[in-house]
């Protein structure tokens, strides 16, 4: 047999492996329905229209530790980090404007893709409700997360750049998200994983968060989360720092 028909074989060899192995993959789309049903089902979804956690938040291996508080309604959430002795880190999105304010660092106005990545974990209903917020949702192969098998869906977003969800093969829920984000800061690749699930008004929920970005670690632990809870008025409205922000930067 000839070079040029050995290479050609080897290839059609390795073109029908590679068809092989993803015909057994299961498809984005089932994953997805699998998460909702094993998570609680798409009638326990539709019945929380906003949600509430609090608890602790720590950056591993920096000795610093504080109380974390979020909310979320609809398509709008705001995050509060109070750590003693260095203030106050605060983001949000009120449904047009992805913001955030330190006491180290003062307010920013998010743009692009770190906007684009706001508006989507902001939105409550996102895992329900993918298809209006995603283009595609297709599987790329196999993982490990924590130690466990898991499987990879790249998702690609109507804004931004893809993600990749990791679903846990025997329990099926999302235990991880990844994705690279392009900042002013330069590329940076993050990391969230979630954990410790519990039920919550017929939902199970993560009550561990684990971020990681530019070699920082904060893990989020938390001990009250509850849907449909009793929101502050105005909670989602952005704070007068920075509206000033923004005003200037118009």
């Amino acid at each position: 047999m000839k070079m040029g028909a050995l290479t050609r074989c080897s290839t059609l060899i390795a073109l029908a492996a590679s068809l092989a192995f993803a015909a057994d993959l299961p498809t984005g789309e089932s994953l997805l329905q699998r998460y909702i049903d094993r998570s609680g089902g798409a009638a326990a979804y539709a019945q929380a229209k906003n949600m509430s956690s609090s608890g602790t938040v720590e950056m591993a291996g920096r000795n610093i530790s504080g109380t974390v508080t979020i909310f979320e309604e609809g398509e709008k959430s705001y995050t509060s980090m109070e750590f003693p002795g260095i203030g106050k880190v605060e983001e949000g999105y009120d449904g047009e404007t992805a913001w955030e304010d330190s006491a180290l660092e003062g307010p920013r106005i998010l743009e692009g893709d770190e906007k684009a990545s706001a508006k989507r974990a902001a939105t409550l209903a996102l895992i329900t409700s993918w298809r209006e917020v995603y283009t595609d949702a297709h599987t790329v192969g196999e993982a490990d997360v924590d130690g466990k098998p898991a499987w990879k869906v790249e998702m690609t977003p109507n804004e931004g750049r893809p993600e990749t969800f990791f679903f846990d093969k025997e329990s099926g829920l999302l235990v991880r998200i990844s994705a690279v984000l392009s900042t002013v800061m330069g590329e940076i690749a993050t990391e969230s994983t979630m954990s410790d699930f519990r039920p919550v008004d017929g939902i199970l929920t993560p009550f561990v968060m684990t971020e990681k970005a530019m070699s920082q670690n904060i893990v989020m632990r938390f001990s009250k989360i509850a849907y449909n809870a009793d929101i502050p008025p105005n909670r989602f409205d952005l704070p007068a720092e920075v509206k000033a922000k923004l005003k200037q930067k118009k």
